[in-house]
């Protein structure tokens, strides 16, 4: 008995912990998002940010190119010739009210969406192997490994 409220004390400390992260990333925006820093200028003006999270190169300009970042587009001024359309990048820099980044910093990502969906499979092999490999047991609500049974 003392042994299953331990596991169970567990597994709540740890949802409670992953809960607290959860809540502090939301509110603290460690990364404030494209569109929060073209909604509010004058509060990022002049400060460092970085743009990171699905981030695409949508045109080329004279001097860098236009950032798309889930519908909101910056216009990046950076030392960068010719960022292929569509790729994802992570771009770093000071930024200019209304909607310039002058970029010190400049990750091209190709061949992202290759790495996405080729991560999928090691998720499609553990869904498809483990309920071979595993029983479940409602009764206790434990996995047991089946037996004789190799995969």
């Amino acid at each position: 008995m003392r042994n299953n409220n331990m596991n169970i004390t567990r597994i709540i400390t740890g949802l409670i912990a992953l809960t607290l992260i959860c809540a502090w990333a939301q509110y603290s925006c460690p990364y404030p998002e494209l569109a929060q820093m073209l909604k509010n200028p004058e509060q990022f003006a002049g400060r460092r940010v970085a743009v990171f999270i699905e981030a695409r190169v949508t045109a080329q300009t004279a001097d860098g190119f236009m950032l798309d970042q889930r519908g909101a587009q910056l216009q990046v001024h950076a030392a960068v010739e010719n960022a292929p359309l569509e790729e994802f990048v992570a771009v770093a820099g000071i930024f200019q009210s209304p909607n310039h980044l002058h970029a010190d910093t400049v990750h091209l990502a190709p061949g992202r969406r290759w790495k996405m969906a080729v991560s999928v499979i090691p998720v499609l092999a553990l869904a498809f192997l483990l309920p071979r490999a595993l029983n479940f047991d409602r009764q206790t609500r434990t996995f047991t490994l089946r037996r004789g049974n190799s995969l």
